[in-house]
């Protein structure tokens, strides 16, 4: 029963991967791990706009105000929008990041369950950033610089939009994501 189970859950990734457009991240199919704990593959955020930042846990720079602007964001939100969005932060630091740490850090920051915080390997974290054209790099001191990106994917994982930072407020970013 448990491998009839597998293998439905198989091919139901297979057939979703099939569905999206050449053009979309979820095309990367890369598995990932969630703040929980349990395996996620990419293609399984499809079906809502996901907004997606690159972060680590431990930064005292860039990374708060990327997540607050994120949630300044969520904020602004009507509950309808809401239920149409999810918010994701994949860790540049994966082997720092472990799930503990991503749901202590999820707590601390009140991030509640519209939020995906996810961990891979290095190499599954370089191409990702390279697909969303998010450049960093590790520092010997052990930060990262990097790109303070957030970017907006469609339903289907494409590009909709990127931008740093919200110089014209959550409410403008809101507005083209939904027009």
């Amino acid at each position: 029963m448990m491998k009839m189970l597998s293998a439905l859950l198989l091919l139901a990734a297979v057939n979703v991967q099939a569905a999206l457009p050449g053009d979309s991240i979820y095309q990367l199919n890369s598995q990932w791990q969630d703040r929980k704990g349990h395996s996620l593959n990419l293609p399984e955020l499809a079906g809502k706009k996901q907004i997606i930042a690159l972060i680590y846990t431990d930064c005292i720079t860039a990374c708060p105000v990327i997540v607050a602007d994120m949630k300044s964001i969520q904020d602004a939100l009507t509950p309808e929008q809401q239920a149409k969005l999810g918010f994701v932060l994949v860790s540049l630091t994966p082997a720092r990041d472990t799930p503990k740490i991503m749901r202590h850090f999820a707590k601390k920051r009140v991030l509640d369950e519209h939020w995906t915080l996810l961990s891979g390997d290095d190499d599954k974290v370089r191409t990702l950033a390279m697909a969303l054209n998010i450049q960093y790099m590790g520092l010997p001191d052990g930060e990262v610089a990097h790109s303070n990106a957030i970017t907006v994917l469609d339903e289907q994982g494409r590009l909709q939009l990127q931008q740093v930072g919200l110089p014209k407020g959550p409410e403008a970013l809101i507005k083209k994501m939904f027009d």
